[in-house]
């Protein structure tokens, strides 16, 4: 079930958001920004020159985040590479950002990071229903290898398209981090791929939240490996 739950996604995409980050009291705050990524596996599923995955995102609002970016390059081998550039500095740096909320929003690395069959172990648990929609339930057990802020995660998958539309997150003593809720009526197909363009984490600690609502997404789209270098990540689009 997870096995098909991680085929179902494009192997490349640009896609351009809105987010709308909550504080414990309400307040909103909203950015935008547009993501670029892209799956390096071969047909056997396997990882071409040591690189799984590669995801490049860029801010174009509010102002005084305006083209900052982070570029995210999952390895197969050891730990991911992370990098950072803000026009305050000028510069790329490279950054160590596992468990820190991308840009104070509720998401982070660790949720964007790059997640293969092997990362983990699954016992499926009986079934249920999610907002009218039948799903299975899986709880996840994170290998001791892999470089997370999560241990455990339980997570409900749509059984038609083999979507999340839940998720829970836990740290190694069975706290319970974050909370992921995707709204069922707005999983879309994307050229074979289904993706729910609206979806709210939960920040159980803190008691604040972000929405991501997708606002287009361009799936497969034809990216060459410049697009993704620490170059790129400096220009200003």
């Amino acid at each position: 079930i997870f096995d098909r739950f991680l085929d179902n996604r494009l192997h490349s995409a640009v896609q351009w958001q809105t987010v709308i980050s909550r504080d414990p009291g309400g307040n909103e705050q909203r950015s935008r920004f547009w993501v670029r990524w892209k799956d390096y596996r071969d047909e056997n599923k396997k990882a071409v020159a040591g690189i799984l995955a590669k995801t490049l995102v860029k801010f174009s609002a509010p102002e005084d985040m305006r083209q900052i970016g982070f570029l995210m390059v999952v390895n197969d081998d050891r730990s991911n590479d992370q990098f950072i550039w803000t026009p305050s500095s000028n510069r790329v740096r490279r950054v160590r950002l596992s468990g820190v909320g991308i840009m104070g929003t509720d998401y982070t690395f660790d949720d964007i990071g790059w997640k293969s069959i092997e990362d983990a172990d699954y016992q499926r648990l009986p079934d249920e229903t999610v907002d009218g929609v039948a799903t299975y339930v899986l709880e996840v057990t994170m290998k001791p290898f892999v470089d997370s802020e999560y241990t455990t995660m339980r997570t409900w998958i749509e059984r038609e398209h083999y979507v999340p539309v839940r998720t829970i997150y836990r740290d190694a003593n069975g706290v319970e981090l974050r909370e992921m809720v995707a709204e069922v009526d707005t999983i879309q197909n994307f050229e074979g791929a289904w993706v729910a363009t609206r979806s709210t984490m939960y920040n159980l600690k803190e008691k604040t939240s972000t929405s991501v609502w997708v606002e287009a997404l361009d799936p497969d789209v034809a990216l060459a490996d410049q697009a993704f270098s620490t170059f790129q990540l400096s220009l200003r689009h």
